[in-house]
């Protein structure tokens, strides 16, 4: 393992990797005959559509002076260069043109090709990268969840494959027979402690183990929480408003969570007449609960969730004889949330604690116990699935702002945009126009070029190591996984199309690389912009067109 803590990183807390050798050669080379499509669709795209005008207006969060730099040197968009001609380009240029009418005609005139912003860029990847199909693909729009490429590839490239969180356990005091005689002080490291079913307290239970076998019975002092450099937990820059911000993709990142702030509630129903079986993970969360579902003998399903810094609702009724509703939403205070997970599972091994949960930033520690007591490590490997595949917002923000804390020693949103340039600078990828608020994409102040995508994606896809396997590994799979599970299901592209799908109000985009069958390898990126406040539109217009896209690169000889 090689530490990544660098330029002054707080020592202990932080994300490891090792460089993983051998290249991807099974992608690029004969042996990709037979052909695969990677894609990546834009944000968290399971949005509810009746939240698109709210999903407009941002909260009122400020960006950092790095980052409004950098939105005030953002060109203003032009109208792109002349689209080349060539087979592929017209046959792109066809399907467009047809979607931005139809798009015209759904809307009443609403969205029509004046208003809507569509970019595209096609590579062919090789020794000598050939530009394919180039429509406006130097002009700067909002990527939605195509961002979670850059933050994952960024984190791919500054640590390489195989990385991991590393939270250290510490004691500030003496530690004898069993009792540490003053606070145990856990660093921040950014981990979202993650658990693919919701029970990230199954993951604390795993350091509470540890610091039970170290002979750790009694905490005469505080469970201190150091946040070290992290931001405080809330709604980042450009983020949908206070209305949504109980939605599990407004989870609030931070140098602690659990679960990635996102509480999972399932509702079981009992015989009709009586309560249903209520259970919310992690557990304990720390706020008071108010529930209450009641099972019917029919009618329709009616439970409403959410949490307020004072209180998790579950309430409503369901039918009996139905399956459980499980419901996800955000926790208003991620650090908290670790914080009550910690303690509780503290006390299920058999420690005590006799203080309280305290939050301190840079604790300094005297005379520090010879080495952590107990070490929390969460594998990278296993996120980048739930970040690409299953477009996991909260899990892409806690691990933007980890690079910041990693790589330039501050969990900051400026941190995290100064370590992921320096991955862009290492891929060769140029950052004019480029912005990044946060990992996810869900912000509205984001902004990257289709022809900056495509160049990321076949920077990785050549690369040394084997982050190319990782990233690809890590997408849904069209017809069969993640979110494009019901996309394109029994068509030539159905287990050939690898990808991130989603969208923000306005904003459609997918992204990604093909193999076609005739063995050559493509990336591309798709990206629209149209006005947010006409619905239906990514569902009956821009969708289909991606699919259709997708479909040409597949199945249509490449000129």
């Amino acid at each position: 393992m090689v530490a990544c803590n660098r330029r002054g990183a707080p020592a202990g807390a932080a994300l490891v990797g090792r460089r993983s050798a051998g290249a991807l050669k099974r992608v690029l080379g004969a042996s990709c005959a037979g052909g695969l499509l990677l894609v990546c669709a834009a944000c968290s795209g399971e949005v509810d559509a009746a939240a698109q005008a709210a999903a407009s207006a941002g909260d009122g969060a400020t960006a950092g002076p790095a980052l409004e730099a950098l939105m005030a040197e953002v060109p203003k968009p032009d109208p792109g260069p002349h689209p080349r001609k060539g087979a592929l380009q017209s046959r792109f240029e066809q399907v467009i043109n047809t979607t931005l009418e139809k798009a015209r005609r759904l809307s009443e005139g609403k969205a029509h090709a004046g208003n809507i912003d569509l970019a595209v860029c096609v590579l062919e990847v090789g020794d000598d990268p050939v530009e394919l199909v180039a429509r406006h693909a130097d002009r700067p729009q909002r990527p939605a969840s195509n961002m979670k490429l850059v933050t994952t590839a960024a984190a791919l490239v500054l640590l390489g494959p195989g990385q991991e969180f590393r939270t250290p356990f510490e004691g500030r005091g003496t530690f004898s027979g069993g009792t540490l005689t003053g606070d145990l002080v856990v660093r921040a490291s950014g981990d979202p402690v993650w658990h693919p079913e919701g029970r990230a307290q199954e993951r604390l239970r795993e350091v509470a183990q540890q610091l039970y076998g170290r002979g750790l019975r009694r905490i005469e002092g505080d469970l201190v929480l150091d946040e070290g450099s992290f931001l405080e937990p809330g709604p980042g820059p450009g983020w949908p408003g206070a209305a949504q911000h109980w939605a599990d993709y407004c989870a609030r990142c931070a140098g602690f969570s659990a679960q990635g702030g996102v509480l999972w509630a399932v509702v079981t129903p009992e015989a009709a007449g009586t309560r249903a079986r209520i259970s919310v993970h992690p557990t304990p969360h720390g706020l008071g609960s108010r529930y209450g579902v009641e099972t019917t003998r029919g009618g329709p399903l009616d439970v409403r969730v959410g949490a307020t810094r004072s209180a998790v609702t579950v309430k409503g009724s369901l039918a009996a004889g139905g399956e459980p509703f499980v419901a996800t939403f955000a926790h208003p205070d991620p650090v908290a949330l670790f914080g009550a997970v910690l303690e509780s599972e503290l006390r299920a091994v058999g420690i005590a604690l006799e203080g309280e949960i305290r939050r301190e930033r840079n604790v300094a520690i005297e005379t520090p116990l010879p080495g952590p007591l107990a070490e929390l490590r969460s594998s990278l490997d296993v996120l980048y699935p739930a970040i690409n595949s299953d477009s996991n917002n909260s899990v892409a923000d806690q691990l933007f702002l980890a690079l910041g804390h990693t790589v330039v020693g501050r969990g900051t949103r400026d941190g995290a945009l100064e370590a992921v340039q320096l991955a862009l600078e290492r891929l060769g990828v140029s950052t004019a126009g480029w912005i990044q608020v946060d990992g996810s994409g869900l912000s509205r102040h984001n902004r990257i070029s289709a022809h900056q995508v495509t160049a990321l994606l076949e920077a990785v896809l050549r690369g040394a190591d084997e982050s190319a396997d990782v990233l690809l590994d890590s997408l849904a799979v069209a017809g069969r996984s993640g979110t494009l599970a019901k996309r394109l299901q029994g068509t030539p592209c159905e287990g050939r199309i690898y990808a991130k799908t989603g969208w923000i109000a306005g904003t459609s985009a997918l992204s990604g690389v093909a193999f076609p069958l005739d063995g050559r390898t493509l990336v591309f990126s798709i990206l629209i912009e149209y006005p947010p406040s006409v619905g239906g539109m990514n569902t009956h217009c821009f969708k289909p067109m991606q699919d259709r896209l997708c479909s040409i690169l597949v199945e249509e000889e490449v000129p």
